[in-house]
């Protein structure tokens, strides 16, 4: 298991996994597997702590502004306190599935990742490294399990919404297909966790692979994705759903600074499916 964990795997260990668990992480043992999104997740972000300020970095480029205040990290849910040891679940985000996904017993809303400045701005980052993102399907759900169809889907998060004005935010007249159900979720929760916590910035990020997204298509597919997300939002709200790679947080964040010479390198000698993760160089 700790093969795969290059920073901070005794935090890893002592808060996901076994015993230790105590539901922050749904999945924790897939760690171990070469194509696990979470192995890659944890280590390149985890790996931008105490080393200087990479998050903030990121933040700006995310937004598209200039942060200047600390970044918050969390991961699947909670704060990562390496200093004091500590996984912090976000008051907000289980207020959110208290009031949008109580009766749902399995695989609730878990953000990959979250970069918060308190009061200011949260970023919700919904990561894949090998995987497609997830689209809504003509399919009744199980009790208990989170709605498969568009509309399931719309009722759930918009129409039962009561901590947001969902007409505010998403217009559906003229949605493009697929719908991608699981960022659709993600800008739900960003707003509404925004709502909660009196931060008046929210944004959503598709975080994913260049090197995979160039095999399977021949070219980037990253466009798509955001005019078809974006055609369901509203104008003063399209700017806050954005597509990056993995292979941009490498270029514009990590490769020149001297600091992340070891995350740099775990980016370039990364393998999935035996062969090369990332186009880093």
């Amino acid at each position: 298991m700790r093969r795969n964990l290059m920073f901070h795997e005794d935090f890893y260990v002592n808060h996901f996994l076994g015993r230790n668990n105590r539901g922050n992480k749904i999945e924790s043992g897939r760690l171990c597997y070469e194509n696990s999104e979470d192995a890659v997740t944890y280590n390149v972000f985890s790996g931008f702590l105490t080393r200087g300020d990479p998050l903030k970095k990121l933040a700006s480029y995310l937004t598209r502004g200039d942060v200047t205040d600390a970044v918050e990290l969390y991961l699947w849910g909670g704060k990562i306190d390496l200093e004091n040891d500590r996984f912090l679940p976000f008051g907000p985000l289980s207020e959110v599935r208290k009031s949008l996904e109580r009766d749902i017993h399995t695989f609730v809303t878990e953000p990959d990742i979250m970069l918060i400045v308190p009061k200011k701005v949260l970023i919700c980052i919904e990561a894949k490294l090998g995987s497609k993102n997830l689209t809504a399907r003509d399919a009744q759900e199980r009790p208990g399990e989170k709605p498969l169809s568009r509309q399931g889907l719309i009722q759930r998060y918009c129409e039962k919404n009561t901590i947001i004005h969902p007409d505010e935010i998403f217009d559906f007249s003229s949605q493009r297909q697929p719908f991608y159900g699981q960022i659709f979720r993600n800008i739900v929760f960003a707003a509404s966790m925004s709502k909660l916590a009196e931060i008046p910035e929210w944004h959503v990020v598709n975080l994913r692979n260049q090197h995979v997204m160039h095999l399977r298509q021949g070219g980037p597919e990253g466009m798509p994705i955001v005019r078809n997300v974006r055609s369901f939002l509203q104008p003063a709200y399209k700017k806050r759903f954005i597509h990056w790679t993995w292979e941009n947080i490498f270029d514009r964040v990590i490769k020149e600074d001297e600091q992340l010479a070891d995350l740099a390198w775990y980016m370039k000698t990364k393998s999935l499916n035996c062969g090369r993760a990332f186009n880093c160089f």
